[in-house]
């Protein structure tokens, strides 16, 4: 069993996305043995959070045992206040935060107070991406901010996503050194030897595996789990069960 906990859904503004669409999704999470995603909307990055998340929850309802909803809420967009009901019958889910692509500050929003707060009660995680996908053209959000909102809120448990080496890693690695209630996926993990690096360091509980499909090719994701210099066990942990330990699937 394969759960990728970061993954997109639909069309990308910037060039052709060939493999955005439920059949396409579908065939490559088949290929490459992924059993489930967690899956936002680009549409809600970009442009609609509120008829991206109508889309990602049609096709979760669609194929149930393939995809979870992945919902955005922007303090700017329509559909800002639907979270409660969005939530309310769905069997698992998380939230997706994009501060950076919505254009605000997280820490200065009582809006984004407001449904933290909310996931907090309903056990929801939270995922912030520090970039969109693995390319150094797309901006980033503050690490140290990142580190903030997770810090306020101890109760809530946050995945760092799309975090790639060097710096950037460390500061990663900080975090989840300092709050027991971070994770961090490996979608953007590109160095040699850099997953066996993170699990030296922070163990293999928090790490969960991620391939930002279509943006970027799923052969990747699960692979570089299994080339890994870890063991059976922890490549599980990373492979599926903390993801499902997360989002409490049976």
């Amino acid at each position: 069993m394969i759960i990728d906990i970061n993954g997109y859904y639909g069309q990308w503004p910037y060039w052709p996305l060939r493999n955005g669409s439920e059949a396409a999704l579908l065939s490559q999470m088949d290929r490459y043995a992924i059993t489930c995603a967690v899956v936002s909307s680009l549409k809600g990055v970009f442009s609609d959070p509120d008829t991206g998340n109508r889309e990602v929850l049609q096709l979760a309802r669609a194929h149930p045992d393939r995809f979870l909803p992945a919902l955005t809420y922007s303090p700017h967009a329509a559909g800002r206040d639907r979270y409660a009901e969005d939530f309310d019958g769905l069997p698992s889910g998380i939230v997706k935060l994009f501060p950076v692509q919505h254009t605000y500050d997280p820490l200065e929003e009582t809006y984004i107070h407001e449904l933290l707060t909310f996931c907090e009660i309903r056990h929801i995680p939270v995922m912030i991406p520090y970039r969109l996908m693995m390319s150094w053209r797309f901006p980033v959000f503050d690490l140290k901010k990142m580190a903030l909102v997770i810090a306020s809120f101890p109760a809530v448990r946050f995945i760092i996503a799309s975090i790639n080496y060097l710096a950037e890693l460390q500061s990663a690695i900080h975090i989840l050194h300092k709050h027991p209630n971070a994770y961090i996926e490996t979608s953007a993990m590109m160095a040699f030897g850099e997953i066996e690096s993170v699990v030296r360091q922070v163990g293999a509980d928090r790490i969960l595996h991620g391939t930002c499909i279509p943006l970027q090719n799923p052969a990747i994701g699960p692979l570089k789990i299994h080339n890994a210099q870890i063991g059976k066990a922890e490549k599980n942990k990373i492979l599926f069960e903390n993801a499902a330990g997360l989002l409490k699937l049976k």
